[in-house]
């Protein structure tokens, strides 16, 4: 049974993929999050294309990044979920064990190597929609056994909603996007020009410090402001007409 305290960081989770806007997101950030709820030593973003493997998400952890991708880059031909997703049109969240047995992967090269670097022998992958050819994916790592049935369950609950946050940040490329506040930030920003403090508009908001940030460097940055003092103005010109 998962306890409440991770039960209660799953829902967190769903609720921060649901309620980011395309500007904020950050998809190291979002692979911590999934680190810390299924209390894994590793989690990574990446995308293996046809000119080889980038890293776009490392949250910190116990192995350096160019650790991580080192390993990565050595195993990408020969790793079965990389070779699964960039060979087949599945897109479903898959361990190793979906695709050999624990003690195959174990004797393999692939499995013997990043079992030397990392630790730990049970991968879990959560791709994301790309063309046919590559692979767009956050992957887990576990040292300490399998990933239980519930914690599986959760994955495939939370994937949608992974597939969904990203297709608004890549639809989100336009500069007449990346230019417009969304529904979110416009809250974040009436509340703070109402002089709340950060702590208590996260409270009212019902979300963390850390998403309210992200939110406030998005405000700042399509307003071409630094403080919460001219974010404040700009808002007071905009209601009366006035020119910024």
């Amino acid at each position: 049974m998962l306890s409440k305290n991770r039960y209660d960081q799953v829902l967190d989770l769903a609720v921060e993929l649901v309620a980011m806007s395309p500007a904020e997101i950050d998809y190291g950030w979002v692979a911590e999050l999934l680190q810390q709820v299924l209390e894994c030593p590793t989690a990574t973003f990446s995308e293996v294309g046809r000119d080889g493997v980038t890293g776009l998400g490392w949250p910190t952890t116990r192995l350096p990044t160019s650790t991580m991708t080192d390993v990565t880059r050595r195993n990408m031909e020969r790793h079965p979920l990389i070779q699964h997703y960039v060979r087949t049109a599945d897109r479903r969240p898959l361990a190793i064990t979906d695709l050999m047995s624990l003690s195959r992967w174990r004797s393999s090269a692939t499995g013997s190597d990043i079992h030397a670097v990392t630790g730990f022998y049970d991968h879990l992958a959560l791709p994301l929609l790309s063309p046919s050819g590559t692979m767009r994916a956050f992957a887990l790592g576990r040292e300490d056994g399998a990933f239980t049935g519930q914690e599986r369950e959760f994955v495939e609950k939370l994937h949608p909603l992974l597939i969904a946050m990203d297709h608004r940040a890549r639809l989100s490329r336009s500069p007449a996007a990346q230019s417009r506040l969304t529904p979110r930030e416009e809250q974040v920003l009436e509340l703070i020009a109402a002089g709340l403090t950060r702590q208590v508009a996260a409270r009212r908001l019902r979300i963390s410090i850390r998403t309210l940030d992200k939110h406030l460097e998005a405000v700042y940055r399509k307003l071409g402001v630094n403080s919460h003092i001219q974010a404040a103005l700009w808002l007071h010109a905009a209601r009366t007409g006035n020119d910024q």
